[in-house]
């Protein structure tokens, strides 16, 4: 098994007091702009949203953050699908997905298929950080 990509240059980013990437996957912009504004001023950057499965795919590619927050339900390519792709072309891929259907079976099939975590919409600020910062003491990075 690959090693998580965050544990890969953990030392750099200390190094260099950089922040964790993220790149946050909806199609609503109220919530991208929400998301963007609760990691504000924490140890978080967003640092791309998509709107859609396939300009999520593109933007992971070309920036390879350390964290995807990816929405369950969207147009063109669901969330889902994104997951598998990203998890295809990066088995140390973070991805945390983000949904208002919580629904169990929804979010077991997410984290069968490789998701790190599962976060309810309406999205709370302590919760969601709590739960980041989860994800990157799993993959090897300390805050």
């Amino acid at each position: 098994m690959e090693p998580a990509r965050l544990g890969v240059g953990v030392k750099e980013r200390k190094l260099l007091s950089e922040k964790v990437k993220v790149m946050v996957v909806d199609d609503s912009k109220t919530m991208l702009a929400m998301i963007g504004a609760h990691l504000r001023g924490t140890d978080f950057e967003v640092v791309a949203t998509a709107g859609s499965g396939p300009e999520a795919l593109e933007k992971y590619h070309a920036l390879k953050p350390h964290i995807v927050l990816l929405d369950i339900v969207m147009p063109e390519v669901s969330g889902v699908e994104t997951l598998e792709r990203i998890l295809d072309a990066d088995g140390g891929a973070n991805v945390v997905m983000v949904s208002s259907i919580g629904t169990e079976e929804a979010v077991y099939d997410c984290l069968k298929k490789g998701a790190k975590s599962f976060l309810q919409k309406p999205l709370k600020k302590e919760s969601m950080l709590t739960l980041l910062n989860s994800v990157c003491q799993e993959a090897g990075v300390t805050q």
